[in-house]
């Protein structure tokens, strides 16, 4: 079991059907630290904002509520992971971020082919240099390369 430096143990909380009595448990971790797609999206960030862009990570999230509902936070399926512009012409994009043998979801691919009209930046990246490489050329790549 895993257990916080002052000896607490994580634990989540949830809440009962009529929403009036929330039970908490401790949480069992299946993995420690983040994922390599986090790694890499954290690589593309810096490397793409020590060359002259601002960029954010798009989080998305679902919350329990009291009344067993879900709260969803974030932008619809499909969205990038990272989007931003090029400081030196404001020119927006988008960048999906995937592993080496990572695909993209069905919800992934609709986004990029809706998007693929339009006059922005757009592309899978698997490494910072692959990011960089779409940003820096404007590329609107909406198939895997």
């Amino acid at each position: 079991m895993i257990k916080y430096p002052s000896g607490g143990i994580p634990q989540g909380r949830s809440y009962s059907p009529d929403g009036d009595k929330e039970i908490v448990k401790p949480l069992k971790h299946k993995k420690r630290g983040p994922g390599p797609e986090h790694v890499i999206q954290t690589q593309i960030i810096a490397m793409l904002s020590l060359n002259g862009c601002q960029v954010w990570r798009i989080n998305v999230g679902r919350v329990p509520m009291k009344d067993g509902r879900f709260f969803s936070a974030g932008p619809e399926r499909g969205f990038p992971d990272l989007c931003g512009y090029r400081k030196s012409d404001g020119k927006m994009f988008f960048i999906e971020v995937k592993t080496k043998t990572g695909k993209r979801r069905p919800a992934q691919e609709y986004f990029a082919k809706e998007i693929a009209a339009d006059p922005v930046i757009y592309g899978v990246a698997r490494s910072p240099e692959e990011a960089l490489e779409i940003v820096q050329q404007g590329l609107n790549r909406t198939e895997d390369k």
